[in-house]
């Protein structure tokens, strides 16, 4: 059994509290998870199964090892941290449909050594690179073969509710999951679907009959006696989670356009300028490479792939779902491991969530980076959502390690893109010039280099974060 072989000071996740078998801390590079005495049998059985073993060699499950129990617990386990943790209102639909059809191949895997799947929560998923990865070592539990799949209803309101809409209204209604973080209602989402739905067997029965199940099973203790009193055939779990992949195999993305899905096929860029850019950003990142760099506004992830020459990871971010989706389609395509995708409005980026707000952290709390580029986003946060260039400066601050590394990119009010953009408005913007950004992120940031790119009115700044603020 291994021992902790440092001091790093743990700090508990906030969001483990729910769960009475165990409970989830975090130091510098790995992560701890306690272990209590009421979960002892089902953990023996996901060890003794051979599960476990077979789940993490499968890439299926987060690998751990056993080590000396903490205090106050009956077993320790330690896994490495991962690099950034997401949440699924910023997935893109490829990535909600494989996190989908990862649970369900734990799911079937489970059954196969006697064990259930009693969790099939989507905040136990998580993307390692492209690769989707479950996280939750407890959520796994001796199988009662005449019991019914006590998560079933969990999976419909984490999965396949939200792939639903995203397939038949509109990408962007993964977001919803921010509303409601423990699952989609099935009622709204049976409202919400086309009625073309009801004709497909499969989400007629598992989002719209659910649906109606629920509304007329309402009463909470009569509905969770009669589930108490159920005995089935010990096939019905597995023939339901067979009808669960293929429902979730069945839903593919819509095709569709978007004004930045295309971006690069729309731009102002001469190839000069282009290769220009690609020269700036390229060398920046080898001056600086290190751990973790964000690529924000990062479209289909043209500099995200410079930037992971240079960094262990790199978290590529943007508001638009096609664009995000293509990123992700590519990486699985070209077998990249390091980049990992999330769809992230800067104008409205992912908060606090949960219980006391502090069940989910925000974006700029789960964003430390060593570096970061924001390439041709200036101009939309300042012309296009009306935010002063000096809280532009405040927040990309707050989302860098100390001494952290920016590339700014500086759009003009000449470029044809922020021409196009002020074409409905009038122009309110005095400060917004070369000049006035300099200043304004001369408070958060050390201003290091100033390039204009090649056949371009743009401008390329590489700044490092101030360890005072408004120290010049």
């Amino acid at each position: 059994m291994a021992t902790l072989n440092d001091s790093s000071p743990l700090t508990p996740v906030s969001g483990s509290f729910r769960d009475p078998s165990g409970a989830v801390y975090t130091a510098h590079d790995y992560v701890l998870r306690t272990i209590q005495t009421c979960y002892a049998k089902h953990w023996e059985a996901v060890q003794d199964s051979g599960f476990a073993k077979i789940a993490v060699e499968q890439g299926f499950l987060l690998g751990f090892t056993e080590i000396s129990a903490l205090e106050n617990c009956w077993k320790t386990i330690k896994a490495p941290r991962l690099p950034f943790i997401s949440y699924p209102y910023e997935w893109c639909f490829g990535q909600f449909k494989d996190a989908a059809l990862l649970t369900l191949s734990l799911m079937e895997l489970a059954l196969e050594h006697g064990l259930i799947l009693k969790d099939a929560s989507a905040y136990n998923v998580q993307f390692v690179g492209k690769q989707p990865l479950f996280i939750d070592h407890l959520s796994f539990e001796v199988r009662d073969p005449h019991a019914p799949w006590k998560a079933y209803l969990q999976f419909c309101k984490h999965f396949l509710a939200p792939l639903a809409l995203m397939r038949y209204r509109n990408p962007a209604c993964g977001r919803l999951f921010s509303l409601w973080i423990d699952g989609l209602p099935l009622d709204l989402v049976s409202s919400l679907l086309p009625c073309r739905t009801r004709f497909s067997p499969l989400l007629q029965l598992h989002i719209h009959t659910h649906a109606r199940m629920q509304i007329k099973h309402s009463d909470m203790r009569k509905s969770a006696a009669q589930a108490c009193a159920l005995r089935i055939n010990e096939q019905v779990v597995p023939r339901l989670c067979k009808s669960l992949r293929m429902s979730v195999q069945d839903l593919q993305m819509p095709t569709q356009a978007t004004e930045w899905g295309d971006y690069y096929e729309d731009t102002n860029y001469t190839q000069n300028s282009a290769q220009d850019k690609v020269r700036l950003v390229w060398r920046a990142a080898s001056e600086h490479c290190g751990n973790f760099a964000v690529d924000l506004g990062a479209n289909t992830g043209v500099y995200s792939r410079v930037l992971a020459e240079h960094f262990m990871w790199v978290l590529a971010a943007d508001f638009d779902h096609l664009a995000v989706e293509k990123l992700y389609a590519g990486l699985k395509r070209d077998n990249i491991h390091t980049i990992i995708p999330v769809v992230l409005d800067l104008m409205n980026p992912s908060p606090s969530l949960g219980w006391a707000g502090q069940e989910r952290d925000s974006f700029a709390q789960r964003c430390q980076a060593d570096f970061a580029v924001a390439l041709a986003v200036i101009h939309h946060l300042v012309l296009g959502a009306g935010i002063p260039l000096d809280k532009v400066a405040e927040y990309f601050f707050s989302l860098l390690k100390p001494k952290g590394i920016l590339v700014l990119e500086f759009v003009p009010l000449e470029d044809s893109q922020v021409q196009r953009l002020l074409a409905t408005r009038v122009d309110i913007f005095g400060d917004y010039s070369l000049e006035g950004c300099a200043t304004a992120f001369g408070k958060f940031f050390e201003i290091h280099e100033q390039s204009q790119l090649t056949e371009s009115c743009r401008t390329l700044l590489i700044l490092r974060k101030r360890e005072q603020v408004g120290v010049i």
